[in-house]
């Protein structure tokens, strides 16, 4: 009996012990457009609200747990946020940001979704050209049947920019939805400012499906439902 109780006693120290061990998010945060690693970034745990700073190789380190919300922030560049999860603390985290449009020089900063939608296909226009696919370009009129060009393809360069074109059809989408879903906007209707909002906005961020399936009034339905919902999860 004595013997069973030390060994319960012992496993309970264990367990207790491990719980207080910090677990740490890692990880390297890079320029999406060349690879570039990013010093000086700002990482913020916005579940425990502790910051850290990316180092002069772009390598980043903070005390975080499962389900913790982090945000990677840095000057002239587009923020990025992540949910944490297990396996993220065991393989690490990296980050590629991309140029915040809104800070490029010699632009003029339009509030118009649109006019800065078309900004952003002109300083991109050859990335959003329509690249050489599997065939290499190549035709039936070409030549006979089609003549496959992995090299083309699978080369590098080609797979780069693949990869950039997915990212840049991804920021035309969350720039809708920032539009349509702003944090000014948002700290207007519900009065959230600072952590709050920016939880709220993680929490409760619409598709760009739902954003554009939304008319105006309808999204004004739907942030009011959700701030209803985050004061009682609150309380």
């Amino acid at each position: 009996m004595l013997r069973a109780i030390a060994i319960f006693i012992l496993m309970l120290f264990t367990a207790t012990a491990f719980s207080q061990t910090k677990t740490y998010l890692k990880g390297n945060i890079f320029l999406y457009s060349n690879d570039s690693p990013v010093p000086g970034a700002t990482i913020t745990n916005l579940s425990t609200k502790k910051s850290s700073v990316s180092t002069s190789a772009g390598t980043y380190e903070i005390p975080a747990s499962n389900k913790d919300i982090v945000i990677f922030s840095a000057s002239g560049l587009k923020s990025d946020t992540v949910k944490v999860e297990e396996q993220l603390l065991k393989t690490g985290y990296d980050v590629g940001l991309t140029v915040d449009g809104t800070m490029l020089k010699n632009v003029t900063v339009s509030s118009s979704y649109q006019l800065d939608s078309l900004r952003r296909r002109g300083d991109y226009s050859k990335i959003y050209e329509k690249q050489p696919g599997l065939t290499g370009g190549n035709t039936p009129q070409a030549g006979f049947g089609l003549v496959l060009s992995p090299i083309s393809y699978f080369s590098k360069n080609a797979k780069k920019t693949r990869q950039f074109r997915k990212r840049l059809a991804k920021e035309e989408e969350d720039a809708y939805i920032d539009y349509v879903f702003s944090p000014m906007w948002v700290s207007k209707l519900t009065g959230l400012k600072d952590d709050s909002l920016h939880l709220f906005l993680y929490k409760y961020r619409p598709s760009y499906e739902m954003a554009r399936a939304l008319d105006r009034p309808s999204m004004i339905a739907y942030i009011n439902d959700r701030y209803k919902e985050f004061i009682r999860k609150k309380d």
